[in-house]
């Protein structure tokens, strides 16, 4: 059975999605300062959701790092640091 995942939206603070850990949905956060740093690191502007999908690879690689071992819940948030 193929799995369905939320598509990726935008809020006040930032981008929302889901990744599957461990066989599990998580839900996420990445804040948009974190976004406009992975901007800055791209060498272009793009908006906030262009960034995501530019990023999407090393977004979720860091989400799936940051997901494990972390109690499930709230969504977890990706920072700046978390890039850095």
């Amino acid at each position: 059975m193929e799995k369905i995942f939320k598509e990726p939206g935008l809020t006040t603070e930032g981008i929302v999605f889901s990744v599957e850990v461990d066989s599990v949905e998580r839900e996420f956060l990445i804040l948009k300062s974190a976004l406009t740093y992975l901007c800055k690191l791209q060498g272009f502007t793009m908006d906030f959701m262009n960034t995501y999908r530019a990023c999407e690879a090393r977004i979720h690689s860091v989400a799936r790092r940051l997901a494990a071992g972390a109690p499930r819940g709230a969504p977890l948030v990706l920072n700046t640091a978390c890039f850095t």
